[in-house]
């Protein structure tokens, strides 16, 4: 019992660093975030001092395997003469605090203390509340409450300092993540995470924390985090199950909810102020092929999905320092084409889904957890159409925390007799 509650803390910890600190740039050195040295300390308590043993689940072995396909691809690029160097293998470190915060995650979830469902919910409250934090954080940079952006925004996001100090008319706010999309993306996992939340428990605290977190999502401006939501959500809410009635429940809902955003939408659109602050670059959406952002986007995946030709298998590897060769991939699904190839892809797609394939389930409470983690895993999926979050060191710790929450445990690695944790 006091291994579980001090592996609890260790979550609680870490969640707090994931979603609430920022990252700290050192002059000559990469940048580093709290949950950098809590990882670093894990690796060297549990196993140096005090060895343990640990459940080992598929999508941790996935990411045993992307050792070997990250070094044949950075070679593979050195070959076809990309500007690959030695500092490649940084991205080790990325791997690194990936597995170890996934094993964290979920051998805490899957411990035989007390049950799943509870040690599940535990996190998910963690994750909305520090998500409600995060909320009022953007508040104030939103309205630059009390002038406290000077303070503390150059350290945080200085290329945001212009919008968030200077008295720009629609700032976008980035929280303590450093990034609008970044931030946009953590708030609609939440949002996912307080509709789950709901259907299990219907309590109305996590509604109105939902309502804090949906604030948050607009003021961020991010189209594909808002995308990301509402994709997740619709998802989560039209595979929920529970009794025949709440099937007829959810379609009179769903109605509802159309006719009234559709006459919201147009509420707000007539009102100029709502609409130069929020609105006009989400009713971009409805017209991308004019959109500027997305037509510079488009240009950088024709040029990645040329180089990923020269090496269709196994990629050029990642070439952290080549954006002047690539251009920003701006598309994650494209990144791997063009870094790790067809295979990385395929990786990627394994990693993200295969453990939904692996166990099947005829109790409701766990097959609605399985759609939980299904629909989070369906947003991201869109939202790296146009961005980044498993080779983002600020996001991927975000979608491994909810990823933790349904895989299935193959094997164990033992340092001593103690039993998993």
């Amino acid at each position: 019992m006091i291994k579980s509650r001090l592996h609890y803390r260790l979550c609680v910890v870490l969640l707090f660093s994931i979603l609430l600190t920022p990252i700290i740039k050192i002059p000559g050195f990469i940048g580093v975030k709290l949950e950098d040295l809590i990882v670093f300390t894990i690796i060297f308590y549990y196993f140096f001092v005090q060895k343990i043993a640990f459940k080992l689940p598929v999508r941790a072995g996935f990411l045993l395997l992307f050792i070997p396909l990250l070094l044949i691809s950075i070679t593979l690029g050195s070959f076809l003469l990309m500007p690959a160097t030695i500092t490649d293998l940084t991205k080790y470190i990325w791997l690194l605090k990936a597995l170890i915060i996934y094993l964290v995650f979920y051998n805490y979830i899957n411990s035989d203390v007390e049950p799943k469902d509870e040690r599940v919910e535990n996190i998910l409250k963690l994750f909305i509340f520090f998500s409600v934090l995060a909320s009022f954080i953007c508040f104030q940079q939103y309205f630059n409450l009390f002038g406290l952006n000077k303070f503390y925004i150059p350290l945080v996001a200085p290329t945001q300092m212009t919008t968030l100090i200077g008295g720009y008319g629609s700032p976008r706010v980035v929280g303590m993540l450093g990034n609008p999309n970044a931030q946009g993306y953590a708030f609609a996992i939440a949002l996912i995470c307080c509709l789950y939340l709901y259907l299990v428990k219907g309590s109305k605290i996590i509604l109105l924390s939902a309502l804090f977190i949906l604030l948050g999502i607009f003021m961020t401006l991010s189209r594909g985090a808002f995308v990301c939501f509402v994709a997740g959500s619709l998802f989560l809410f039209l595979m929920y199950k529970k009794h025949w009635l709440f099937s007829v429940y959810k379609l009179i809902f769903l109605g509802v909810l159309l006719t009234t955003l559709s006459m919201l939408f147009l509420w707000l659109k007539d009102n100029e102020i709502i609409y130069n602050m929020v609105l006009f670059r989400f009713e971009a959406l409805s017209n991308i092929t004019e959109d500027k952002s997305f037509l510079a986007r488009f240009h950088g995946w024709i040029i990645n999905f040329e180089y990923f030709k020269l090496s269709p298998f196994f990629g050029v590897g990642p070439l952290p320092r080549s954006a002047d060769i690539f251009g920003a991939a701006d598309n994650e699904w494209l990144f791997f084409l063009r870094s790790y190839g067809a295979i990385g892809t395929i990786w990627l797609i394994l990693f993200m889904f295969l453990p939904f394939f692996i166990k099947k389930h005829k109790v409701h409470k766990e097959q609605n957890r399985k759609m939980f983690v299904i629909s989070c895993t369906i947003a991201t999926s869109l939202y790296i159409i146009p961005a980044a979050v498993v080779t983002s060191s600020v996001l991927f710790p975000i979608f491994l925390v909810v990823l933790s929450m349904y895989d299935v445990s193959r094997s164990s690695i033992t340092h001593s007799k103690h039993r998993p944790l």
